[in-house]
């Protein structure tokens, strides 16, 4: 995508590189990993490194926070490689609060094994401990490096081979509440991809999950600068066949091209350019 004057363009499927992994952290490498970076295998206690894990201890950025209306939090981020991981199962406590473990853009560190159960997506893995923060967020410059590294072309990319998770630049043309059928009241945004489609999903991401009708401030319109969308699908609930595998498509975080904060009060990204590992 070609964006205005000094907006970053969408690189297809390009991920971080060397010498780009201190955009998705600290970059700084744990006693015993591999490598510097923010995905690193650690031996779990009493376990021979190297030897067959049932769990790896993962870092990672996280790049969607979610919450709904009945308590249910869901995170997915990315590591340096651009993999896109979904820690399950995740609380509300956990993303929501005065300091929440998971926030945007602070990357954090737990150990992850394969999926369980029916209907694991690509992205899901077993929480095999707690998770603690890894570092401070990088400064903006580095988190809009890494933005662009492993954004998708278009929606339909980003969910394609049964990927349920995916960044993708947008350009946002309105937002609103609509209440439901069952009554209850969701933010929705009107975006369009860098095809032109047009789309109408609700937003889940926690930051905007107490702003009432109009008091969304943020920028909207054909002249609206981009943004970066972290979409994502719902499990399969077999009431939206067809297009999305029967899954409901949402937008579960929002991102200025630029790597600024999304909100005036987003403090927690504030004063990171001189942090360790974010020169």
């Amino acid at each position: 995508m070609t964006g205005a004057a000094g907006e970053p363009a969408v690189r297809e499927h390009t991920r971080p590189v060397a010498g780009e992994t201190a955009a998705a952290g600290s970059g700084t490498a744990a006693a015993g990993s591999a490598a510097a970076g923010p995905e690193m295998a650690t031996a779990v206690p009493g376990t021979a490194l190297g030897a067959e894990l049932p769990s790896e201890v993962t870092e990672f950025v996280p790049l969607a926070v979610t919450l709904d209306g009945a308590g249910g939090a869901c995170v997915a981020g990315v590591t340096a490689e651009g993999r896109w991981l979904r820690p399950e199962p995740v609380t509300a406590a956990q993303v929501a609060g005065p300091d929440p473990v998971y926030a945007v853009h602070h990357p954090v560190r737990l150990p992850l094994g394969p999926a369980t159960g029916d209907g694991a997506r690509p992205e899901d893995r077993a929480a095999g401990g707690a998770p603690r923060r890894a570092g401070p967020p990088a400064e903006p410059a580095r988190r809009a490096a890494l933005l662009a590294a492993v954004a998708d072309p278009d929606v339909a990319t980003a969910f394609a081979g049964g990927r349920s998770a995916g960044l993708v630049a947008v350009r946002p043309l309105g937002y609103r509440h609509q209440r439901s059928t069952g009554g209850r009241t969701f933010l929705r945004l009107e975006f369009t991809d860098n095809t032109g489609e047009r789309f109408d999903w609700i937003v889940r991401d926690v930051r905007l999950l107490d702003a009432g009708p109009g008091e969304i401030a943020l920028p909207a319109g054909p002249e609206a600068p981009l943004l970066y969308a972290a979409v994502g699908l719902t499990h399969p609930n077999h009431r939206f066949p067809g297009r999305f595998r029967g899954c409901h498509p949402l937008v579960v975080g929002l991102h200025p091209a630029d790597g600024s904060p999304l909100l005036p009060n987003e403090t927690s990204l504030e004063g990171t350019a001189g942090a360790p590992g974010t020169a």
